[in-house]
């Protein structure tokens, strides 16, 4: 065997390695994730569902969930969306982010038009952030679907690589704000508890956002090229 054979072996097999080591991380990030998901709809559901419980139910269902795993559907180590052509993971795409976006903004307005809170808080703050972004989010998205059309006005590389950025941005933020937000559940879960919660959502957050900085960054080589 020469030399190239060998370094064209060695490849092979360190690429084999690293798309085993993604589908185990992604294994993984889907148990935090259904970890979160499944035990605020629980404690949603068995303290009766009030404004509170409202908006922590919706946020978690449009954001740790639906988000996430819109967010998920291009990335190619996806079991779950790999065997489908791109066109039909560009539409899973669109509906789970419409969906988790459209649950997000109404768990945001739930707190903002019943509650009126105020800017005083780290998660407050945090969750009007991830509220606007995901407003322009899903107009971008929008633009991002119709680029072919849009060519003659905006560049279509460049049109979907700013709906990344800026959809990462609303995810990011998003968790950031859910990570601050459980401490406002102290009197329904061990304080003990909230820090696993706190620590799985980052957990995730970091998981979650491989892909979407991998696209990103093949995005940003291709526009310079």
């Amino acid at each position: 065997m020469v030399a190239g054979d060998t370094k064209v072996g060695e490849s092979s097999i360190w690429a084999k390695i690293l798309e085993r080591l993604e589908i185990l991380i992604w294994v993984l990030n889907q148990a935090c994730i259904g970890f979160v998901t499944i035990y605020m709809f629980w404690i949603c559901i068995y303290k009766g569902m009030g404004t509170m419980e409202l908006h922590a139910f919706l946020v978690t269902i449009g954001f740790s969930l639906l988000m996430a795993e819109g967010i998920m559907c291009h990335y190619n180590i996806n079991p779950l969306t790999n065997g489908f052509r791109r066109k039909t993971k560009t539409t899973i795409h669109w509906l789970l982010l419409t969906l988790g976006g459209g649950c997000g903004v109404a768990g945001c307005l739930v707190m903002i038009v019943i509650v009126k809170f105020k800017m005083d808080q780290v998660h407050n703050r945090l969750g009007f952030a991830a509220f606007i972004l995901c407003l322009i989010s899903m107009l971008s998205g929008l633009c991002a679907l119709f680029s072919t059309y849009l060519r003659r006005i905006l560049s279509p590389l460049f049109n979907k690589g700013f709906h990344n950025l800026v959809g990462f941005g609303t995810f990011l933020t998003a968790l950031l704000a859910q990570y601050y937000g459980y401490d406002f559940f102290h009197y329904n879960i061990l304080w003990s508890f909230i820090r696993v919660l706190q620590v799985v959502t980052l957990v995730s957050l970091v998981l979650t956002s491989i892909g979407p900085l991998k696209a990103l960054y093949q995005k940003i080589l291709s526009y310079f090229d």
